[in-house]
């Protein structure tokens, strides 16, 4: 279990967004959500959603992705640190199955299994690059159906130099964290043996297909 004293990013710091994290997304069209609704589109398009994929969501929060896939006719597994935000996506997933589970921790045994896709929106930057590489190829090698794909979603940037000037843009609304660089991620995927693509969506936010 992550030290709370230590963690960057420890579940109750999510508890208690849940709450307001859906009212928050419109308030802030900037950063970090702007394009967000686009975005999930996005993961929804790339993934190719149909009836009777079987879908595992990583970092569900409030359900919002979920659902997209839910109304796809998809068969979903979802996972969260938070029991708050678990408690929202319940509301909005009943037929969903939810787990509270850390990514940073061992798989629970109840999803020791393949999935046909496997799907994330704005988990990934709270992790730095090899850790990102680490759970990816993971996920790639163990948690995948032969044929199946990994389409992440999250705040992401073609390069440094855009992500600083999109920074110095937004002033005091930045926050520093391990935002992705398409450059440097994608190279470092292949280093691992991942094929990937990448779109960028909004300002701030792209999508990674695996």
């Amino acid at each position: 279990m992550a030290n709370p004293n230590t963690d960057p990013f420890p579940p109750s710091e999510f508890d208690g967004w849940a709450e307001n994290y859906d009212k928050n997304i419109p308030e802030s069209p900037v950063f970090p959500f702007d394009g967000y609704e686009q975005v999930l589109d996005m993961v929804v398009n790339r993934a190719e959603a149909h009836p009777g994929l079987s879908v595992l969501d990583l970092g569900t929060g409030t359900g919002n992705l979920a659902l997209r896939f839910a109304e796809a006719g998809c068969a979903l597994w979802c996972t969260d640190f938070s029991e708050p935000m678990l408690a929202k996506a319940r509301q909005k997933l009943p037929g969903a199955q939810l787990f509270k589970h850390d990514l940073r921790q061992p798989w629970p045994d109840a999803l020791n299994r393949r999935f046909d896709r496997i799907v994330s929106a704005y988990v990934f930057h709270h992790f730095e690059l090899p850790q990102k590489v680490k759970i990816v190829t993971d996920l790639a090698g163990n948690r995948l159906s032969p044929g199946g794909r990994l389409v992440i979603a999250d705040l992401s940037f073609p390069d440094r130099a855009t992500m600083e000037a999109f920074a110095r843009s937004v002033g005091d609304l930045w926050e520093d964290e391990f935002y992705w660089l398409a450059d440097e991620s994608l190279a470092a995927l292949a280093a691992a043996g991942l094929h990937a693509d990448y779109v960028q969506v909004s300002a701030c936010a792209g999508v990674y297909t695996i």
